[in-house]
């Protein structure tokens, strides 16, 4: 199974207001290719909206080549519009990690590569327990640009001897990390992951589109760090 992972807002030892929540999307889907052809429709479809829509070169090169999606620069209006897009003909499913900072102890905001890595094991083991995910080979592909180039060599590993030879649950994990520009469906998880991140923000403005698209399976229960995980020796015992 393919799972495709980006983030929106940040891991911060300051409580305040503006950084209040990390959010990790975690895009999950058994036919990629059918995927990549309703992104490249989709980009085209909007091609020119999305230059209108790109004051800072996120998505556009200067010379005015489209480079990526990036969920920041879009509006209300298209990010109800790549909901609809995305969200049909069973493609895909998503489920939200949400880290809100004014409940995490001091020791995860020292290490933030440390607390990432941590918080996809818990997540993981919480979706093997609640069968969102069933397959027994798994593979992460994550954003690059926010990872510390240190920790990049670290997840594989800790995976595999957390969730494969300790508690038997995987056959095998494997990781890459890929420059967005390059991974089409990191770009789409990005999009994801700043709808709910602004939904957050907004106290609830796309919160009758998710409920919905929750309703309807696209959109998974979502897992609240560090709050909603079943301790490892817990979860053992139960599948």
């Amino acid at each position: 199974m393919n799972l495709y992972i980006d983030e929106s807002g940040s891991i911060d030892i300051k409580k305040n207001n503006f950084n209040k929540y990390f959010i990790i999307s975690v895009l999950m889907t058994n036919d990629k290719d059918k995927l990549k052809t309703i992104y490249k429709r989709f980009v085209s479809k909007n091609m020119n909206k999305l230059k209108q829509l790109d004051e800072d070169f996120k998505m556009f090169s200067k010379d005015g080549s489209f480079t990526e999606l990036k969920g920041s620069c879009f509006d209300r209006e298209l990010k109800n519009e790549f909901l609809d897009y995305f969200c049909r003909n069973n493609l895909l499913q998503v489920r939200y990690i949400i880290l809100n900072n004014d409940n995490l102890e001091e020791k995860f905001t020292k290490n933030k590569a440390r607390t990432f890595n941590y918080s996809m094991k818990i997540f993981l083991l919480n979706s093997i327990h609640m069968k969102m995910i069933t397959n027994t080979q798994l593979y992460l592909q994550i954003d690059e640009r926010n990872i510390k180039t240190d920790s990049k060599f670290s997840l594989e590993d800790y995976l595999n001897q957390e969730l494969v030879l300790d508690l038997n649950l995987i056959e095998d994990i494997k990781v890459d990390y890929f420059n967005s520009e390059n991974n089409a469906l990191i770009q789409i998880s990005d999009v994801f992951a700043n709808i709910k991140y602004s939904n957050l923000k907004t106290k609830g403005k796309y919160s009758a589109k998710l409920h919905q698209l929750e309703k309807e399976g696209y959109i998974l229960k979502d897992f609240k760090f560090p709050k909603a995980f079943i301790p490892p020796k817990v979860l053992k015992n139960k599948i």
